[in-house]
């Protein structure tokens, strides 16, 4: 038998509704239990918001395409009501585009708002290079204008006001190829074509005073809320739409006390080993006492109540997963229009007490300037997020692959000296050690 994840189209149409099933979660479900299959109910967008001051009425729940490789799947999301795409240059290679581009075809285009970015550290970025690399854009997803237009990861507080994109965009504003403007970041950066290196709230918060962006896209979870929220609310005093990503921060757990004393029992344990055995046991007993404290049968509760965390702030207004199989449609689409219940809430603080110093906090970066080997810390990480919780195994592989520079090899007999900055208390060099053995 086929798995749902590559059933067409049609097929999905046929034999389902939307049922909250776990994309994503196949690592969490050792420990947090397997979903149950739920009562199948049909399920469209439930609650648009308005954008900012674009005006645009978009679903709450965007789609992402990261890793975009079944069309079908965005077609039946767009069937069911999702209309806000977030796409790039660079994701897939130019492949998302073009999935989005088969997508689009007999659509209303109007009643689509679709997003692109061009990193500008990643080929030519004088204005001439940056329409070319545009028009490329359009013609990949076989559409005439975009209605936003982005720096893709934005490197620094400088590239907000970049002459060659501006002078691009007014020109392509005025060609009626481009709506409005925008930014992304996720904090600091290293990869094989330029480091990122400001703070996400500084070029945020320097878009939103430079005043020619209409829209931002941010890290913004329930653990990693303090820098998000003074960012929404420095877009909301300058009414600029927000989208979130990386809105699940549900960390992986799974046999780790078991791991632990299989690696004891071989007898070959260093005192750097060692540290990193006790860690993982304390975070399987977290995990543990989580579960049975609040009754959690499936990783995917937890997961939907981060999302819903992030839809109840007024100041939201579409969060944008990496959506690529029917099980993720169905579980994204139900969550639209829905609010944290009263046993959420308690369960989410739990978490955050219990488990919270196990998540390296997306676009946080607090601990990078002490490292001593110039780690890219906050990248590393997000790749082992990517392997770990969305299912992007391949992907991550291949990132870490192309940093440059030291990766995360001497952080197992590291003094910690990025332990000593994180103001989270979280055991950077385990989580950076146990994602070098999965990215190598």
């Amino acid at each position: 038998m086929a798995s749902r994840k590559d059933v067409s189209r049609r097929g999905f149409l046929k034999t389902t509704g939307i049922a909250a099933v776990g994309g994503g979660l196949v690592s969490e479900r050792a420990v947090l239990g397997e979903p149950s299959p739920g009562r199948r109910q049909e399920r469209r967008v439930q609650a648009p918001r308005t954008l900012g001051r674009t005006g645009f009425q978009v679903s709450d729940i965007g789609y992402g395409t990261g890793f975009l490789t079944n069309s079908n799947v965005l077609a039946v999301g767009l069937d069911m009501g999702i209309n806000y795409i977030d796409t790039a240059e660079h994701y897939m290679n130019g492949q998302a585009e073009r999935a989005v581009g088969e997508v689009l075809k007999g659509r209303d285009r109007s009643s689509i708002f679709l997003t692109t970015k061009l990193n500008l550290t990643m080929g030519g970025n004088s204005k001439a290079e940056l329409k070319q690399r545009f028009q490329a854009c359009l013609d990949r997803m076989q559409t005439d204008y975009v209605d936003c237009f982005m720096i893709h990861m934005t490197p620094r507080v400088e590239e907000v006001k970049h002459e060659g994109f501006h002078e691009a965009a007014a020109e392509l504003k005025a060609e009626g190829r481009v709506r409005f403007l925008g930014l992304s970041n996720h904090g600091t950066e290293h990869v094989a074509y330029g480091r990122v290196e400001s703070p996400m709230e500084n070029v945020i918060g320097a878009a939103a005073d430079d005043g020619r962006f209409d829209v931002a896209l941010f890290v913004y979870n329930f653990l990693q809320k303090e820098q998000g929220e003074r960012i929404i609310e420095a877009c909301r005093a300058r009414d600029m739409g927000v989208t979130l990503m990386k809105t699940n921060p549900v960390g992986v757990v799974a046999r780790y006390a078991e791991s632990a004393a299989a690696a004891r029992a071989s007898g070959r344990v260093s005192e750097a080993r060692e540290r990193i055995l006790q860690e993982y046991e304390a975070w399987a007993e977290a995990a543990e006492e989580f579960r049975q404290r609040h009754g959690v049968r499936s990783a995917t509760e937890v997961r939907d109540a981060a999302i819903k965390f992030c839809l109840d702030h007024p100041g939201v207004h579409t969060v944008c997963p990496s959506i690529n199989t029917f099980d993720d449609l169905e579980a994204f689409i139900a969550l639209s229009g829905q609010k944290l219940s009263r046993t959420e809430g308690p369960m989410l603080a739990s978490y955050e007490s219990l488990l919270g110093r196990y998540y390296c906090r997306h676009a946080c970066g607090i601990c990078e300037p002490s490292c001593p080997y110039q780690v890219p810390i906050n990248t590393i990480s997000r790749y082992g997020h990517y392997f770990d919780v969305q299912s992007r195994e391949k992907q991550a592989i291949q990132k870490y692959a192309a940093l440059s520079g030291t990766k995360a090899e001497p952080c197992i007999e590291c003094a910690g000296h990025c332990e000593a900055a994180c103001p989270h208390g979280v055991p950077v060099r385990t989580l950076l050690t146990r994602a070098h053995q999965k990215l190598t």
